[in-house]
């Protein structure tokens, strides 16, 4: 068995049964704030508390490219890189097991209850994020109109006190 296959095992000092491990990167490292290049520029990622501008320390609040996670004794990779942002008492340590052994990747311990947030990104033209995004069947299902027709045997509404 290869180590794609064996997740980390959990601190057995902190056994949850509902203990997820999530592998990954996380991008507020810098002065607590995350940086994604956007037209040459850089777009600042940052979790403030409200009425602060003072960034949150990264080892609380993580800003995090997650790629894949441990649950249960499996591995499990994403479809594609999910960002996200979730809270955690750890501080992410260097990735042991389903094959993200060094490279540079982290791994936290959360539980099914940890509340997150994904934030959905997508960089490209006007043309294609706007316009070809809303053209029909490219829209979601539910951007149409919901006009249906409703159907009953025999083309009655009732079935009792309409004589043929």
């Amino acid at each position: 068995m290869s180590s794609e296959d064996i997740p980390a095992a959990p601190n057995p000092k902190s056994y949850s049964p509902d203990h997820i491990t999530l592998f990954g990167v996380a991008l507020n490292i810098e002065n607590g704030a995350a940086y994604l290049p956007l037209d040459g520029n850089r777009l600042k990622l940052a979790v403030v508390k409200f009425g602060s501008d003072t960034p949150e320390d990264p080892r609380g609040m993580v800003i995090a490219v997650v790629y894949g996670y441990a649950f249960e004794g499996h591995c499990y990779r994403l479809d594609q890189p999910k960002l996200f942002v979730f809270e955690t008492r750890t501080t992410g340590v260097p990735a042991v097991g389903c094959g993200f052994d060094g490279g540079g990747y982290v791994m936290w311990q959360i539980t099914k209850k940890t509340r997150m947030l994904e934030l959905a990104t997508s960089a490209d033209l006007a043309e294609e994020l706007v316009l070809n995004a809303s053209l029909p069947g490219n829209r979601s299902p539910n951007t149409y109109g919901n006009r249906y027709q409703l159907a009953h045997r025999g083309g009655r509404l009732n079935r009792g006190g309409v004589s043929d």
